[in-house]
């Protein structure tokens, strides 16, 4: 009974194969060529350059008065508001144990908390920004994030290790206002990036959101690069001092097709359509040429384009594969 109906997936099989076969054995010797289509649709291609970028906010850390443990009441990134209680201050006198005082921990401003200090703190302030550039900041690019920072594992543990007096707490970031992103890397940044030039960022966590700014400064080594970026609307990231992203550094609108349709005739650019069951070159524009793909001006959304040009000339008649 198996082998029965085994049999018959068999044949059923190679009846649609070989009707399959059959019509394009029969476009073939009726001279159809069977080509792949693809519609010229208006859209836009970005021209990106990625790294990751140092974070750089207002942050004020509130440190310990005196030795103690640190109990907190907030989450990282929680906004809290002016007066608003952090955490609690259990106060350790000499070797002992033992919790003699507790001090309430309050926010001396409103914003974002977060428990990751790792020392960059004294540059993030506006007094600083005012005399920033990359001289100063050339020393994060080696940058190492303190041991401290890392959040325990366990979710219920509030205690954690012994804080000295003078020790950061936690610290609050105004995020409402602007911020700086620093990047640094290996290699050569993109021509097109200008000191003084209005850029575009976009992040791997947040792609929803377009990150405005504008370039403050640059440097350029022997194999080496940096880049000042102030940022106006970074509000809504989280707390965090690094973020992978990428600048946009030129958007191209047009139709936008993979390069293989790219033909060239007698000097021009152009691409085959399909029209009326034949293949006819249409001359183009070619606006843009990265990533793989073309931008092309002098098509409408009326016309249907030819994916692999290679197989066919002016004229040839055709028949499409995809509809």
């Amino acid at each position: 009974m198996v082998r029965r109906r085994a049999q018959k997936r068999s044949k059923l099989l190679f009846i649609i194969l070989g009707v399959v076969l059959i019509y394009f054995l029969s476009k073939i010797v009726s001279g159809y060529l069977p080509v792949e289509v693809t519609p010229a649709r208006i859209s836009e291609l970005e021209d990106t350059f990625a790294g990751e970028f140092i974070v750089l906010r207002q942050e004020r850390v509130i440190t310990a008065p005196f030795k103690g443990y640190f109990i907190k009441v907030k989450n990282e990134g929680e906004r809290v508001a002016k007066g608003t209680v952090l955490g609690h201050l259990e106060k350790v006198e000499g070797t002992s144990l033992e919790k003699t005082a507790s001090l309430s921990i309050k926010a001396p401003a409103a914003g974002l908390i977060s428990y990751q200090i790792d020392g960059l703190e004294s540059i993030c302030n506006p007094e600083m920004w005012l005399q920033l550039d990359l001289s100063k900041l050339e020393a994060l690019q080696k940058l190492e994030m303190n041991s401290s920072a890392k959040k325990t594992d366990k979710e219920h543990q509030q205690r954690e290790e012994t804080i000295e007096a003078g020790d950061g707490l936690c610290k609050i970031i105004n995020n409402l206002d602007y911020c700086h992103f620093y990047l640094a890397g290996f290699g050569a940044y993109p021509e097109k990036i200008k000191k003084g030039g209005n850029i575009y960022l976009r992040l791997d966590n947040h792609q929803e959101l377009v990150l405005k700014g504008v370039v403050v400064d640059l440097s350029r080594k022997t194999g080496e690069y940096g880049i000042l970026i102030k940022i106006f609307n970074a509000g809504n990231l989280e707390p965090n001092r690094k973020e992978k992203g990428e600048m946009i550094i030129c958007t191209y609108k047009g139709v936008v097709l993979p390069e293989k349709v790219l033909v060239k005739k007698d000097g021009q650019y152009g691409v085959y359509l399909f029209k009326n069951g034949r293949a006819c070159w249409q001359k183009v524009e070619k606006t843009a040429q990265l990533q793989g793909k073309v931008v092309l001006s002098g098509l409408t959304e009326d016309d249907w384009v030819i994916t692999d040009p290679q197989l066919v000339t002016e004229g040839k008649r055709v028949t499409r594969l995809n509809k």
